[in-house]
This record gives structure tokens, C-alpha cells and sequence, in this order.
């Protein structure tokens, strides 16, 4: 069974900036395309997946033609618990460099531009 979660809740006016799936072995968080993530993002993101039921699990991230990622969101990020592995997939080498940071992040987290390679890595784990 898979559940959905998204930021279309009453808490989160900016309706659609994205949407978080649990799958049966991963996190699939998908951002809305051309976004500008901000702190209250990264807090709404870090609610889905603790009501998820399943915050353990490795987590694959896409982001598509990101316009920004703030200094606040990134700082936020950081400070995060991840799970143990984090694949992002993204579609050009500016989505490479605005999630760069992660690297910094107390886990496992790499880049990829193919869906099945994600994949394959972050279960892997």
C-alpha cells in the first residue's frame, strides 16, 4: 500500500510545493517544478515524513530545474535527521550544484540524473 502525503494541508497555504509517497522500501519526496524551497518547506517536508510512519526509511529526492534552495532552507537541511541513504535525482547540472550541499549532511547522499539508478543506489543501502 502506498501512502501520500503533501503540502496541501491547512497548515501549508502555499498549496502543491510538494508531495512526499511512501513506498514500500523508500521516501519519494518530489518537488514542484522551477520552486524556490524555503525554511517553511524544509519544516513541512520534516512533518510529512515524521507522519509518514515510516522516517527510517531511505529517501529519493527530485527536484526538477530548482530555481533556489535559501541559506535558511540549506541551514535547516543540515540540522535534519536523515535517513541513512539519500538520493537526489535531478534533471541538469544546476540542480547539481544547488543541492551540492548535501554533502555536508550527516549521511549517505549522492546525485543522479536516471530514475533506476537512484533507485538502485538508495536501496542498496
Amino acid at each position: 500500500m502506498m501512502q501520500r502525503c503533501d503540502s496541501r494541508g491547512a497548515a501549508d497555504r502555499r498549496t502543491g510545493r510538494f508531495s512526499l509517497d511512501v513506498l514500500p522500501h523508500m521516501l519519494h519526496l518530489r518537488w514542484t517544478p522551477r520552486i524556490a524551497i524555503d525554511r517553511n518547506d524544509i519544516a513541512g517536508v520534516g512533518s510529512a515524513i515524521a507522519m509518514s510512519g515510516s522516517p527510517t526509511l531511505p529517501l529519493l529526492v527530485e527536484v526538477t530545474k530548482l530555481k533556489e534552495i535559501t541559506w535558511e532552507a540549506r541551514t535547516a537541511i543540515l540540522s535534519h535527521e536523515f535517513p541513512a541513504r539519500v538520493a537526489v535525482l535531478g534533471t541538469d547540472a544546476v540542480d547539481l550544484v544547488l543541492t551540492a550541499f548535501l554533502v555536508k549532511a550527516r549521511t549517505d547522499a549522492r546525485f543522479f540524473t536516471e530514475w533506476e539508478e537512484a533507485e538502485r543506489w538508495v536501496l542498496r543501502g
